[in-house]
């Protein structure tokens, strides 16, 4: 097969219609036709014309997954998710995600890292909060089980749980409508359960505050 016309696209000026013995045949981006240097007059057989349409399709999942990864980090069950949505086939999507991965520009190990730090300036949580919302982004248990025990000591969730917990106790001591003690430790509990903490790091909050358990 003879390449006739090459000729770009009028709505993506980054993108060419290659034409085939006069017929349109596909559509590529400008790099890659400058990666395989075709050019009218050129010979490709249906061989020729698979390999540059899988360098194709890898280079539109590459750009799909980098304009994902320009808005925040993202695990590599999130990149996997945005690609299958895409229709790229599954070679194609794990073929981009080692390459991002060799690249640094996917590492689920600082995504867990990140998250935490980020989590714990908006609002302190505990572990068993952070573990839910990091499985729903793909974090293995295995290397969230190593990185959450690295990242959060029980000294450190404590610490946490009675930060918010002063938060809290100081919202009912402004607020015009009294609680009763006993009834503020119990929100308070509830509360701090609801963060995610364990009863190990709410316990000895609850004692230091109100001088119980």
């Amino acid at each position: 097969m003879l390449i006739t016309n090459i000729e770009p696209q009028k709505r993506s000026p980054r993108r060419v219609n290659i034409y085939l013995d006069d017929e349109f045949a596909f559509g590529i981006q400008a790099d890659v036709l400058a990666k395989f240097g075709l050019r009218e007059g050129d010979e490709l057989d249906k061989e020729a014309v698979g390999r540059v349409l899988l360098v194709e399709e890898r280079t539109l999942a590459k750009n799909q997954a980098l304009r994902y990864l320009g808005t925040r980090r993202r695990t590599e069950k999130e990149i996997r998710d945005k690609l299958l949505e895409k229709e790229f086939t599954p070679a194609t999507i794990e073929s981009v995600l080692a390459d991002l991965i060799a690249r640094g520009l996917v590492n689920d190990a600082e995504f867990v890292k990140a998250f935490v730090h980020d989590a714990q300036m908006r609002k302190p949580a505990g572990k068993r909060l952070l573990q839910m919302k990091l499985r729903s982004k793909g974090i293995s248990p295995a290397l969230l089980k190593t990185l959450l025990n690295d990242e959060m000591s029980p000294e450190q969730e404590e610490a946490l749980a009675l930060k918010e917990a002063e938060k809290i106790i100081g919202k009912y001591n402004t607020s015009r409508k009294s609680v009763d003690p006993p009834r503020q430790q119990q929100r308070l509990i509830q509360h701090l359960a609801r963060r995610g903490f364990s009863w190990s790091a709410i316990s000895p909050v609850v004692k230091k505050l109100f001088g119980q358990y």
